[in-house]
């Protein structure tokens, strides 16, 4: 497998779609190796990095993996927007929100990996909402939360079984899309283990 690991510092561009167009032109490098397999690709972004990694996803169709956070970050910058515009804070009907989170996720071609807590830049709470609605929407969306060793300066996140948690699910996705015809019509299907845990 081979695997684009996104820095935002390096790759984050104020322009809209020049992050976007960066990263497709080092994935036509990638797919055109002759020792990378073009069909068995993945992004990686943790932190803001995941954003980046979502969004780059939901534009270019020829990655067959992403870990990110599901458009967890911009939805929360663009609620935070609309209520400070508005001065707002009534709550918006369920159904709206869901179908609105949902659009997000529905735009990215390929399995997703969110992680949660931790290192990551993502709610817990919303992320098991968006795993929800996902489940309902048969989008094939998985969670991971990275186990905490408590210590004496407070908890540490262990990070080499995290690494395996997501480096295994970047494995089994991409073993699977190398051993699976491509089948654009049909809709992902949900994967019925749990990560991490």
């Amino acid at each position: 497998m081979s695997l684009l690991v996104l820095s935002h510092r390096d790759v984050s561009h104020p322009a809209r779609g020049l992050s976007q167009t960066l990263l497709s032109s080092c994935l036509d490098y990638l797919s055109g190796r002759p020792d990378i397999d073009a069909a068995r690709i993945g992004v990686y972004g943790e932190g803001l990095s995941a954003a980046l990694a979502t969004d780059f996803a939901a534009s270019d169709r020829r990655l067959v993996a992403a870990v990110c956070d599901g458009g967890l970050w911009n939805w929360a910058r663009m609620q935070a927007s609309v209520v400070w515009m508005t001065r707002a804070a009534e709550a918006r009907e369920e159904g709206s929100v869901t179908a609105q989170r949902t659009q997000l996720i529905r735009r990215l071609g390929c399995p997703v990996l969110v992680v949660t807590g931790g290192r990551g830049a993502v709610s817990v709470s919303e992320a098991m909402k968006l795993q929800t609605e996902c489940i309902e929407e048969r989008i094939d969306l998985d969670l991971t939360m990275p186990r905490m060793v408590k210590s004496a300066g407070g908890c540490i996140e262990n990070f080499v079984t995290s690494d395996d948690c997501i480096f295994g699910w970047l494995n089994q996705k991409l073993a699977l899309s190398a051993a699976l015809p491509a089948q654009p019509n049909d809709l992902p299907q949900i994967s019925s283990h749990a990560l991490g845990h």
